[in-house]
């Protein structure tokens, strides 16, 4: 990752900081059964922006970014700017090679699964839109990321030159998913980059989106998601390192309404000192079973 040190970053970093801890406070936990088309039910982010920035800048001196990462400043600017129409925007995601290039919105004003509806037709400046905005899920954080950062976007069909998180399919393609092994994650703080490890379909009983799961739970989860996926990654995953995971709906695998499959790419955080290639070599898993409730 780059590291940035630049005043504009910091500045919004304590910006965001302030309107968080004041207006949304720290994540909590909360369970309903309640389902949307993009997201199953789902069962401190307060500290100076100072010694956050401090760590961040440290951990993150050794680690490179591939050739595809967006340009650090650039990305902060779109932030900035984005950040100035709406505080809930919390990071930018970007995808190479997709239309996936915008604000992340965290809203957690009651801290309940249900302000995980309030973006489901709502654009970034809050306005209604059919196709929503990418959204986080309310229990995770941005500062420091949550063990799962866990974002959430419409598919309003399967098509993978669609709107949106429609563009996900492309990574059913083995050939594009060799050639764009890497999602990219921007906060006020860090530019993060993520190595992609499963490309699956799972069922909503199977509990991808927990944001703070202890090690075993991640493990279980990590294990999971690699025997549902698509292709086979050369990705090694440990306890401790951290998680994004990208969440949408599927109309591949039906069973009935509201459907409970989804559609999902999950990736691990890039280490310090790891290599980042900017292709990698993949192999078709034969038995992909659809992910679901972990026994």
């Amino acid at each position: 990752m780059k590291q940035v040190a630049n005043t504009g970053r910091k500045l919004l970093a304590i910006l965001l900081m302030t309107a968080m801890v004041l207006s949304l406070g720290a994540c909590g936990g909360g369970n309903s059964s309640s389902t949307t088309d993009i997201m199953p039910s789902s069962s401190e982010a307060e500290s100076s922006s100072q010694s956050s920035s401090s760590s961040e800048e440290s951990s993150s001196a050794s680690v490179s970014m591939p050739t595809a990462a967006p340009e650090s400043e650039t990305v902060m600017e779109k932030l900035s700017e984005a950040y100035a129409l709406n505080t809930d925007v919390v990071g930018w995601l970007y995808l190479p090679n997709t239309t996936v290039d915008d604000p992340v919105l965290l809203y957690n004003e009651t801290m309940t699964v249900e302000d995980n509806q309030y973006y489901l037709r709502k654009n970034a400046v809050k306005e209604y839109d059919w196709y929503g905005c990418y959204f986080a899920d309310f229990e995770c954080t941005f500062d420091p990321l949550s063990t799962n950062t866990v974002i959430y976007g419409h598919s309003m069909d399967d098509n993978p030159d669609g709107l949106k998180f429609s563009q996900l399919k492309k990574w059913l393609d083995i050939d594009f998913a060799q050639e764009n092994p890497y999602i990219y994650l921007s906060t006020p703080d860090e530019d993060y980059v993520f190595k992609i490890f499963s490309v699956m379909y799972t069922n909503t009983s199977f509990n991808y989106i927990e944001s703070s799961p202890d090690d075993t739970e991640f493990m279980r989860i990590v294990n999971e998601a690699r025997k549902a996926s698509q292709f086979t990654y050369d990705v090694d995953v440990e306890a401790g390192d951290k998680l994004i995971t990208l969440s949408t709906c599927t109309y591949t695998i039906q069973a009935g309404y509201p459907n409970p499959y989804r559609y999902v790419i999950m990736g691990r955080m890039v280490r310090p000192g790891e290599e980042v290639p900017d292709t990698i070599t993949l192999t078709v898993n034969p038995n992909p079973t659809p992910a679901a409730e972990m026994s």
